[in-house]
C-alpha cells in the first residue's frame, strides 16, 4: 500500500499512474478500492445504472500482469473510468437509443481501453429513457442536482467512483455538471474525439468529452481519445497535439478576453457569487502574468437560440423513428425536445445556421487579438432537487447563457473549478479557446489551478 494523504479511491488520474508506472500501487487494488467506494456511497448518488464489477477486476488484473512485465501503456494504464450511457460500451449499447443498435465499444470507448483503462461501468444520464431511475445527487450535498445530462458522470468522479469519466455535451453538458459538481470538463474542438458509438442527440453540435478531478487528468484522458476516425465523417484529421505540453504554471504574455457585455447580458440571470468568484479568477490569472482585454461578440447574444433551434431540430431528426414511442412513454425532458424539434422548422433551421456563421466569423476576429476567453461557466450554483421540475433545464437553452454558444460554434471550453457558494457547492470559471487549440486553454487551467486550491477540495459524502 502507498503512502499518500487521502484514499486511493480520491487519487487523481496523473497521482495515479505515477504510483502504477513505479509499482507502487496495483491496478487491481486501486480497483477494489473504488468497487469499495461504489458500494458504500452510490446507493446515496445514484451515478451508476450499469456496473461491470467482474469484468473490471478481469481488466486490472490483465493490466497488473502487463505493468509486472514491463509493458507500461501510458498514463491511463490501470486506471478505473466509466462513460455517459451516451457512449455504447460492448454488451451494453446507449439505452437512449431505443430501437436501433449499438457499435460494440465507441470508437473512444475503444481508445481508452487500447491506452490501458479499466472499464467500470455506464454512468446516468437525463436523457435517459428510464423515468423511473432516481435522479443522481450532488456529492457536495444530495439535496442538490449534479447538473445535466452527464449527471451520473459528474456525481461519480466527484464522489469517488471513478477516476475520470467521458461525458457529452451538445448545449454544456459536460461544462454544467462539472461546474455543479465542483471538478473539471473539456468539451474538445468539434470534430477533435471521434463520435462514433455515442447515440446521437444533435449531430453537428454533439461533444465527447473527458470529466476529471485535475486539469492534468483531462490532458491525459484526451491524449488517449483524440485523433481522426474514418468511422466519423465529422472527426477532423487534424495532428493531435502533445497535451501533457500544456501543464505548466505559466501564463506570461497570454492574452485573455473577457466578453464583459455579454456577461453583464447574462448577469441578471447569475447569482452575484459567480460573477464574484469568476472575476476573482480572472484577476489571479492577471496576477500570474496573463494581460486581460474586454471584447466584444455582438452575435453572442442569439447564440443559445441558434444553438437551441438547431439541437432540437436534430434531435427530432435523429430519434424520429422512436418519436412515437417517446411522445406516449418517454421521459419528460426527451417528450419536450421531440416537441420543440416539431415546433421549429426549416426556416428556422436556416436561420440558425446563419447566427452560427457569424458568430464564428466574430470570434474568429477576436482570436486574432487573444489567446482564450475567460467567462461563468454556469447562473448559479447547483439547484436543489425539489425545485427542479423535469423540463427546467431545457429553459436555459432559449434564454442568453453561458455554454450553448461554444456548442454552436465547435470550440474548445475548459471548466475549472474558481470557490464556492455560501452555501459551499462548487463555481466554476469557463476557458474558452481557437479552433484545436486545447494546449492554451488546459495551460491556462492548469496554471490557475496550481495557484489555488479549489482542486484538492473534496465532498462531505
Amino acid at each position: 500500500m502507498p503512502v499518500v494523504e487521502k484514499p486511493l479511491y480520491y487519487l487523481s488520474v496523473h497521482e495515479a499512474q505515477e504510483l502504477i508506472q513505479k509499482r507502487a500501487l496495483s491496478p487491481v487494488e486501486l480497483t477494489r478500492a473504488v468497487l469499495d467506494r461504489i458500494a458504500a456511497v452510490d446507493g446515496k448518488l445514484h451515478a451508476y445504472i450499469n456496473l461491470m464489477a467482474d469484468n473490471a477486476l478481469a481488466e486490472a488484473r490483465a493490466a497488473e500482469a502487463e505493468v509486472l512485465r514491463g509493458n507500461w501503456r501510458g498514463p491511463m494504464h490501470g486506471i478505473p473510468v466509466a462513460v455517459k450511457d451516451q457512449l455504447d460500451v460492448e454488451g451494453a449499447p446507449a439505452r437512449i437509443r431505443q430501437h436501433t443498435k449499438g457499435v460494440g465499444d465507441a470508437t473512444a470507448v475503444r481508445k481508452l481501453r487500447e491506452a490501458g483503462a479499466i472499464m467500470m461501468g455506464k454512468l446516468h444520464m437525463s436523457s435517459l429513457p428510464d423515468a423511473e431511475l432516481p435522479l443522481p445527487r450532488n456529492p457536495w450535498n444530495t439535496e442538490h442536482i449534479t447538473g445535466g445530462s452527464s449527471t451520473g458522470s459528474g456525481a461519480a468522479v466527484a464522489g469517488g467512483l471513478c477516476l475520470g469519466s467521458l461525458g457529452e455535451d451538445t448545449a454544456g453538458s459536460i461544462r454544467n455538471p462539472s461546474a455543479f459538481c465542483g471538478i473539471v470538463g473539456l468539451k474538445a474542438t468539434y470534430g477533435r474525439v471521434s463520435r462514433h458509438g455515442l447515440a446521437p442527440l444533435s449531430w453537428s453540435l454533439d461533444h465527447c468529452g473527458p470529466m476529471t478531478r485535475a486539469v492534468e487528468d483531462v490532458a491525459h484522458v484526451l491524449q488517449a481519445i483524440a485523433g481522426h476516425d474514418s468511422k466519423d465523417p465529422t472527426s477532423s484529421a487534424a495532428p493531435v497535439a502533445e497535451y501533457a505540453s500544456a501543464l505548466r504554471e505559466d501564463v506570461k504574455g497570454m492574452v485573455i478576453g473577457v466578453p464583459r457585455d455579454y456577461i453583464n447580458e447574462c448577469a441578471p440571470r447569475t447569482e452575484p457569487i459567480v460573477l464574484k468568484l469568476v472575476d476573482k479568477a480572472i484577476e489571479e490569472l492577471k496576477s500570474l502574468g496573463a494581460r486581460v482585454e474586454e471584447v466584444k461578440v455582438p452575435t453572442l447574444h442569439v447564440a443559445t437560440i441558434a444553438n437551441a433551434v438547431i439541437y432540437y431540430n436534430e434531435f427530432w431528426a435523429a430519434h424520429k423513428s422512436d418519436a412515437a414511442w417517446v411522445l406516449k412513454n418517454g421521459a419528460a425532458q426527451r417528450r419536450a425536445r421531440i416537441y420543440l424539434g416539431l415546433l421549429t422548422g426549416s426556416a428556422d433551421y436556416i436561420q440558425a445556421q446563419r447566427v452560427r456563421s457569424r458568430c464564428r466569423a466574430e470570434l474568429a476576429e477576436v482570436f486574432c487579438r487573444v489567446d482564450c476567453l475567460a467567462l461563468p461557466n454556469q447562473a448559479g450554483p447547483a439547484p436543489l432537487v425539489k425545485d427542479v421540475r423535469p423540463i427546467d433545464t431545457l429553459f436555459k437553452h432559449v434564454v442568453p447563457e453561458y455554454h450553448g454558444p461554444f456548442n454552436l460554434t465547435g470550440l474548445p471550453t475548459l471548466s475549472v473549478p474558481c470557490g464556492f457558494s455560501e452555501s459551499k457547492l462548487p463555481i466554476a470559471l469557463q476557458l474558452v479557446g481557437k479552433p484545436f487549440d486545447e494546449l492554451t486553454v488546459l495551460r491556462a487551467g492548469y496554471t490557475y489551478q496550481q495557484n489555488t486550491e479549489w482542486h484538492d477540495q473534496r465532498p462531505p459524502i
